[in-house]
Order: structure tokens, then sequence, then C-alpha cells
């Protein structure tokens, strides 16, 4: 008996150890792993129907796509394109500053100035002037181009969710261009003439090996992309621009009727005061058919200025 009460204490002290010891149940990752988990994870519904106002899995639109994507990582976005246009910190500058996993905006079908499409930012191409993305669109979930017309007439910005993915670099780094004369001791490696080897440096900077050892810097206007498969490109910078992303213009007070949709779709542009319940009495409809037609609850706080569908 006594044995067997010093091993029921033991067992119990155990147990209570365990208990006190948190668990493990994630793994850090950077912002960059985290953004290739979060591009392979959206590649995992490529295919995946489109319906409008479709959350998924099963099938989506743009912002339902999005959405869900993000949520698999902890990340909540509205539910409209307005919405998640404001849910990260706008991306301005050249092409070659967008970042995997970005949010981008692209205008409506039949009004390519106002916001109406997401998708999600894989990566640029060798050029810098044209780039991937994934997206839930009329064919379904789908990886698409910046250069296909369309789209490229439609970009209307982007925004970022994650942390970036680089910091500044220290003020004092080295320059350069003094290592152009240098050559790297030759090792077993076999390089062809189309062959390049990087070495990156500890400042943050990175140099070019060519087939013969010599050393060069990088061009002024490139930047080094690595990819988790442990591929890399040497991209240059873009002629091209990220658009600021501008909200569209107030509209009018009185209902509007979506143009050429021939649904008869009406708005209202929320005004000082307004209530969902006021607005459902106005317009003779409920407030649950308020919610369910943008996609809001009834605690969604109405900003004044911003349209809601009535009908």
């Amino acid at each position: 008996m006594k044995r067997l009460l010093i091993y029921c204490i033991a067992l119990l002290a155990g147990q209570l150890a365990i208990a006190a010891t948190p668990a493990r149940d994630s793994v850090e990752v950077n912002a960059s792993q985290l953004a290739d988990a979060i591009v392979e994870r959206a590649k995992d519904f490529l295919g995946t129907p489109y319906r409008w106002a479709a959350n998924g899995p099963k099938a989506f639109d743009c912002t339902g796509f999005t959405k869900y994507v993000y949520a698999d990582f902890g990340y909540k976005l509205g539910r409209t394109v307005p919405a998640q246009s404001r849910d990260g910190r706008e991306v301005s500058g050249g092409f070659e500053n967008l970042q995997k996993g970005d949010i981008l905006i692209f205008g409506k079908r039949h009004n390519k100035n106002v916001m109406g499409h997401t998708a999600i930012y894989i990566g640029p191409d060798e050029s810098g002037d044209d780039f991937s993305f994934i997206h839930a669109a009329k064919g379904g979930v789908m990886i698409s181009k910046y250069r296909e017309t369309y789209y490229r007439e439609r970009f209307m910005g982007a925004v970022r969710i994650l942390p970036d993915f680089v910091r500044e670099a220290p003020k004092d780094s080295i320059d350069l261009s003094g290592l152009s004369e240098m050559v790297v001791k030759p090792d077993t490696l076999k390089l062809g003439s189309e062959d390049r080897r990087i070495v990156i440096l500890g400042d943050g900077k990175w140099v070019l090996v060519g087939e013969d050892g010599s050393i060069s810097a990088p061009d002024g206007d490139s930047a080094l992309v690595l990819y988790a498969d442990g591929q890399w490109r040497q991209i240059k910078s873009s002629t091209k621009k990220i658009p600021k992303i501008v909200e569209a213009s107030k509209a009018e007070e009185k209902p509007e009727t979506a143009s050429g949709s021939g649904s008869g779709a009406q708005f209202h542009t929320i005004k000082s005061g307004d209530t969902l319940s006021a607005l459902a009495k106005r317009y003779h409809t409920s407030v649950d058919s308020l919610c369910r037609l943008n996609w809001i609850t009834k605690t969604t706080t109405l900003r004044i200025g911003k349209k809601i569908r009535v009908k």
C-alpha cells in the first residue's frame, strides 16, 4: 500500500508538471515563409468554381477567396473589396515593391474606376514590368498575369497585410564598386556560360560571380528575389508604378440603380443618423435583408459617405 501511495503521488506530480507546461501547437516563421505558405494554400483551390457571394471552400467569389485563404493563417479580412483595401498598408512605388501575399485591387468589369475585384500577388517576371497573381474569377480560381489587357486596364493598387520581408539596409553599408576587380578562388563547381552564382554579404548586399570567378556588382536598377524552392532571379526595377488606391467618389444621396446590371439594385449613401432599422423602414425591407445584401451584421458600424445596397 505504501509503494502504491508513493507511485500515485509521483504520477500526480508528473501530471501537474505537464499541465503547467504551455502547449507548443505552433511554429514561428518569418514574413517571407508565411507569404509562401499563403500562396501555396491559395493554389490548393485552383479550379474551384466561381459563385457570387460564395465564401468557400466549394465555391468562391473574389473577396470570399482572399478572406478564406488569409483566415487560415489567423488574419481577418473584410468581406467587400473596399473593406479589404483598408485592411492593410497601401504599397507605393514601382512594381518591384510588390511583395508575395499582397492584396491587389482591380476595378469593376463595367466601371474600371470603381473597386470591384481582389487577388493575391504571387511574384514578378524577369522584366520587372509584369507579375502573376491568384484569384477567384468567372472561370474559377486561377492564376493570371498583369499583362493581360483586362487586368492591366483595371489595376488600382495594392495593400500589404503581412510585415515587410526585408529590413532597411544599414546606412554605412559598403560600396560594391570596389569589388569589380576581385576574383574568387576557383572551386569544383562547373558553371556554363549561361550560369551565374551570387554571394550574399553580411550587410544585406549581394554580388554576382562570373564563370571566370570575377565578382561584379549588380546593376543599380535591379533587385534579387529569392524563392522558397531555392531558385532566385535578378529582377530589374520596373518602369511601371503601382497606382494609388482612390475610393469611388461620394454618390448622390438618392438611391442609385446599378448601371447595366439589369437587376434593379438600389444603393443608399450613409448619412449622419442613419441606422439599419431606419433604412429598412425607409426602403420597405428588413434589417436581415440589408445584412445579407451587404455582408454585414446588425452590429456593423455604418460609415458616413459609404454606399449600402438597399434592394
